[in-house]
């Protein structure tokens, strides 16, 4: 599965993560997860908002299926979150990282 750059507004996410932190490991699952906070507003949330549906260990779960979903591609999967992000947004219902899998948001699919 190929990225397209024109169209992506994530494509490069990587490439400017290792420059502006050379010495940072980049752990996609961990970017997918913290990437799904910020779209759902909890990044700054306290300790007892990342509970139940919202568990950091079952987000990870369900972030990893979605990069191998999306040929382990960061950059799309991110792009699916903010893709899914939308369209809840707009349709007005609550959704998790497994929702991009049910509706197959990865660019290429279908």
């Amino acid at each position: 599965m190929e990225t397209v750059k024109g169209i992506n507004p994530f494509a490069g996410y990587v490439e400017r993560m290792k420059k502006n932190y050379p010495k940072l490991k980049l752990n996609p699952v961990h970017e997918i997860v913290n990437q799904f906070y910020i779209l759902k507003k909890m990044d700054n949330a306290p300790k007892s908002a990342y509970k139940g549906r919202y568990a950091y260990p079952k987000l990870a779960a369900e972030a990893k299926k979605l990069f191998q979903h999306c040929g382990d591609n960061l950059e799309d999967a991110l792009w699916c979150l903010d893709k899914m992000n939308y369209k809840a947004e707009r349709s007005g219902y609550d959704w998790s990282i497994s929702t991009c899998l049910k509706h197959d948001l990865a660019w290429g699919t279908k």
